[in-house]
């Protein structure tokens, strides 16, 4: 019976080997001439052509969106850049329903593309009571959390404008928004919010960024009490290296009753709020001035000043 199970196995083994060696053998095999050629073959030209995004409805009117593009491809193929290339958005118009021009802007194009690139995302926003365009605009390569920036457009006086004159830059990334009615929309958070994270010198914050329809402007939270983040990419964890302890305060004040804390490597910390009273986030550096509730080892209050800043493992994000 061990004997013919043997035999069995060789034969299989055979067959199989046979059928290897058939299948190599049809492959086609290019030759070291060809496999030269294509290797050597020059790199495509790049090519331009004109993307049409929309129509987007705002309060009632239909804009589009159209985006001059240079496509650096990888490879020889026809149609617009796919996957594998690159491209880079020269210049972008908005038009109206009547194909009047209501806005342009042009961004440069570097002698290489490896070297600097600009991409455009469009996103209808969707409020309580009116709708907006939101431009994002992104610069490739850029350092992380860095090179992005967005300008909303609504409609004031019957044309389309837009809310904020210059793009509003930030440190840091825009947050999630919760699907609207159509497959390219957003909905703005309760009170027609942005969510923006916001570096400042320790941790990220939650910067509500406010369209102001009446006043017609972005209004981004400039002091105050923020959330600090928790989501990744957003998060900072506390790093304690020693045992230490802060000084616990049951409020954002130095007069009100304080404990000390212990806390060593093995404690659970988190920052959870930060009261930022003096600058606007984004230029927050003092320790001395800004206010964080904390939960330590399941024990919640407020810290201030370097000593605790330092105790909980907090050190400067720049």
């Amino acid at each position: 019976m061990r004997n013919f199970r043997r035999l069995i196995f060789a034969v299989v083994s055979a067959l199989l080997v046979c059928l290897i060696a058939n299948a190599s053998a049809a492959a086609p095999r290019k030759s070291p001439q060809k496999q030269s050629q294509e290797d050597d073959a020059p790199i495509p030209a790049p090519t331009s052509y004109t993307r049409a995004l929309g129509p987007y409805t705002i309060d009632g009117a239909n804009f589009t969106v159209k985006l001059s593009v240079i496509c650096y491809k990888a490879t020889r193929h026809d149609g617009p850049c796919n996957e594998d290339d690159q491209e880079t958005v020269k210049s972008l118009k908005i038009e109206d329903g009547a194909g009047k021009t209501c806005f342009h802007t042009s961004f440069p194009v570097a002698f290489a593309h490896q070297v600097e690139r600009h991409v455009v995302e469009v996103t209808l926003l969707e409020g309580q009571s009116h709708q907006a365009l939101e431009l994002k605009y992104e610069k490739l390569p850029s350092h992380a959390n860095t090179g992005d920036s967005i300008q909303l457009f609504a409609l004031r006086g019957g044309m389309l404008q837009p809310l904020n004159d210059e793009p509003m830059e930030f440190y840091g990334g825009l947050g999630e928004l919760p699907a609207g009615s159509s497959k390219d929309s957003r909905r703005l958070l309760p009170g027609d919010e942005l969510p923006n994270f916001l570096l400042t010198n320790y941790f990220y914050i939650l910067q509500p960024v406010r369209l102001n329809w009446g006043e017609f402007r972005l209004e981004p939270q400039e002091k105050g009490e923020f959330e600090v983040a928790q989501q990744s990419p957003y998060s900072r964890k506390p790093d304690i290296e020693a045992d230490g302890y802060v000084h616990l305060y049951t409020s954002p004040d130095e007069k009100a009753p304080q404990s000390g804390v212990a806390v060593n490597p093995r404690s659970s910390v988190q920052i959870l709020r930060a009261i930022i009273r003096r600058s606007p986030p984004e230029e927050h550096s003092s320790a001395t001035d800004t206010w964080l509730k904390v939960s330590v080892d399941g024990k919640t209050g407020w810290i201030i000043g370097l000593d605790d800043y330092t105790a909980l493992g907090l050190s400067s994000a720049h």
